[in-house]
């Protein structure tokens, strides 16, 4: 009886090893319950080795996504939940569809009708479009339902306009293609040399006349873009984001996925502008970045959009003693005169800072501002109503509402704020924001620093300064260490290194060197070929305007009259190539015939140009041009005035003052020619 309890303790002991032995072998072969231990203890070794294994090779393999991985069972239940996703995913599709069918647009840009008086639905030249339906015709498409749809099927859309950083990858590349495509077939230089000749002595700067003037400007710009790439518009520059940086000269804004980079004689030689010849002659762009000069900060812009008064928003910038508003430094233009300081070299002064295409995205970003405080302070009714008194002792008369927006043909000031921009035009994307319960600005270039108030930054590029933000995603496709962004494998090799799981692999175009054959040389980034094919044709402004200059010029016209012959009979003084067919004399030799005949513009002021260039619509195929310029056998002289001599002789304008030499020239040629034949006969 003594031995019974020793007995029983063996046996419970012998039961506990037993089952012990159990859960081991079970553990090996996948059982339930040693499988969460067996991956507990395992898992963190295996992670470890596979995130080093990772950074080294560069490369990830995804894990299936048809539940062909999933337990044994679970296989069902992952297979009834894919299921479910996949009917709701379908079930979302159909209705976003009904949702889109009838406009084929998102809610957020579908245009807003305008008034049946309103100007630009339909002009001369695309530039005047104020609508898209005026653009229809020269994108080659056709008026379905109210809405432009081109021949490749696609709904011609308003701009979206986003900051630059917030753009898709395929939109940024458009966009860089866009812009090359223009830079190569001339048409970005002679954009940039209007500005170029409205630097002074206009009301494009200096005034109230700035934001009306480069809103205009921008417009036009942009529509000669999406002539290239319909789908393409001009983003926004927040430098907000890159002035949080403790060197904003480092931004990942200022390397060759973006704006590119310079060497150290400030020439922007990498990236997808370079060696840009600029309209001066210069093989480079030159930029000199923080030199001098300010980017935009928070409280600048809260600044501008709590203005309650219209002289402070279109302010007197240049006042002349006797002004009576003070002088106001925190106008927007000042605010932006600082940027174009801060990058330097070709953006500082006005007459060259249209060779940088930072620029339209600096300004897209001012036209932003201002619309956002249209938005919030003014009623509908007003933004088109409200403007800076005319002052002559606060603004030259060039800045005056209803003075002409030089070098923009019938427009005055007054016309930019027009509600059409923004109605038919292009819209704003909001601004990067982030919070605390989302730190996600929705940007691989951005992140969120929730230090003080959220707020979105520019990344770092490689070898850039991050001291401050070394506890934040700071660097792109590198890590913060010691203050500077380096290498992704480097710090990762670090012994205490911090990693971001959201962190990117190092990307060829930011390596300033690459191993060759073991030796490291420096990386040359080459400019990248450019193919020059553009959606919808390029204009050619090569029109007539009388359908008497054929007959002058045959009398010898465009050598006595070379003024008025340069401006309104280029076409006959062989100034210019036509796009058109000249041989049928019968045929609309502009796209927007019809819509002009339409509104009664075959007589008239119009009566002239339509009887030369649609004489089909507005039936004048049976009347030849010869008959309507002679007068009893008398050929009509030419309507020229003195004072219209000397105003096209006095213009400042690049694009008058070629034509007078291009006519002058030839007519000499010509005089040449037939001086050399009445001495040979």
């Amino acid at each position: 009886m003594r031995w019974t309890p020793i007995l029983t303790t063996l046996l419970l002991l012998c039961v506990v090893l037993i089952s012990v032995a159990g859960v081991k072998s079970t553990t090996k072969k996948g059982a339930v319950g040693g499988t969460a231990v067996r991956k507990t203890t395992v898992k963190k070794v295996a992670v470890k080795n596979k995130n080093i294994q990772r950074m080294n090779q560069k490369r990830w393999r995804e894990p299936p996504r048809d539940c062909s991985d999933a337990p044994k069972h679970l296989k069902q239940t992952c297979l009834m939940i894919r299921r479910m996703d996949l009917a709701t995913r379908r079930r979302l599709a159909r209705q976003s569809v009904r949702q889109t069918r009838p406009n084929q647009v998102p809610n957020w840009l579908q245009p807003i009708p305008v008034p049946a008086n309103a100007r630009g639905q339909a002009a001369y030249h695309p530039y005047d479009c104020m609508t898209l339906l005026c653009l229809c015709p020269f994108f080659n498409g056709r008026n379905v339902n109210g809405q432009c749809v081109l021949s490749n099927g696609v709904v011609l859309n308003m701009s979206w306009r986003k900051e630059y950083r917030m753009m898709t990858e395929d939109e940024r590349r458009r966009w860089h293609n866009a812009l090359n495509t223009l830079k190569r077939n001339g048409e970005y230089d002679r954009l940039s040399r209007q500005h170029l000749e409205v630097g002074v002595g206009s009301g494009a700067h200096s005034g109230p006349g700035f934001l009306p003037w480069h809103r205009e400007y921008l417009k036009r710009v942009e529509i000669a873009l999406r002539m290239v790439d319909p789908t393409v518009f001009i983003p926004y520059w927040d430098s907000v984001m890159d002035s949080y940086l403790p060197d904003p000269r480092d931004s990942i804004m200022f390397s060759d996925l973006f704006v590119g980079g310079t060497d150290y004689y400030g020439n922007v030689v990498t990236g997808p502008f370079a060696y840009w010849r600029t309209i001066e002659g210069r093989s480079t762009i030159l930029r000199n970045l923080g030199a001098e000069g300010q980017l935009f900060n928070e409280n600048q812009v809260n600044t501008i959009v709590a203005q309650n008064t219209i002289e402070n928003t279109l302010a007197y910038t240049a006042p002349q003693p006797g002004c009576p508003y003070p002088n106001n430094y925190g106008a927007i233009e000042y605010s932006h005169s600082n940027i174009h300081l801060w990058i330097g070299g070709d953006m500082k002064p006005p007459s060259t800072s249209a060779n940088e295409p930072i620029f339209f995205m600096h300004h897209s970003f001012v036209d932003y501002l201002w619309e956002l405080w249209r938005q919030l302070q003014q009623p509908r009714w007003l933004r088109e109503q409200a403007y800076s008194a005319d002052h002559p002792t606060c603004a030259n008369w060039q800045h005056f509402s209803y003075a002409p927006m030089r070098p923009f043909p019938y427009l005055v000031n007054r016309d930019g704020l027009s509600n059409s921009y923004t109605d038919q035009m292009y819209r704003y994307a909001p601004r990067a924001t982030c919070s605390h319960q989302r730190p996600n600005c929705g940007s691989p270039y951005l992140f969120c620093d929730t230090r003080g108030y959220p707020h979105c930054v520019s990344k770092i590029r490689l070898n850039g300064n991050c001291r401050g933000f070394e506890q934040n995603d700071a660097c792109y496709a590198s890590r913060c260490w010691w203050g500077r962004c380096v290498n992704a494998n480097f710090a990762a090799r670090m012994k205490g290194a911090r990693t971001h799981a959201n962190s990117t692999l190092i990307d060829l175009e930011l390596a300033k060197e690459v191993s060759v054959n073991g030796t490291k040389v420096e990386r040359v980034p080459l400019v990248k070929r450019i193919s020059i094919k553009m959606t919808a044709p390029l204009f050619v402004d090569c029109y007539n305007r009388m359908p008497c200059c054929d007959s002058w010029a045959k009398n010898g016209g465009c050598q006595r009259e070379p003024e008025f012959m340069s401006q309104y009979c280029q076409a006959s003084c062989n100034t210019c190539t036509p796009s058109y067919n000249t041989t049928d004399a019968c045929m609309d030799r502009h796209v927007n015939c019809v819509a002009w005949k339409a509104d009664k513009m075959c007589s008239g002021k119009s009566a002239d140009f339509m009887s030369e260039n649609c004489r089909s619509s507005c039936g004048k195929c049976s009347l030849t041009r010869e008959s309507q310029c002679f007068n009893n056998g008398k050929i009509i002289v030419i309507p020229v005035s003195q004072n219209l001599r000397e105003s096209i002789s006095d213009s400042l304008m690049s694009e008058v003052t070629n034509r007078i030499k291009k006519v002058k020239k030839v007519a000499a040629k010509e005089e040449v020619e037939s001086t050399k034949k009445v001495r040979h006969n």
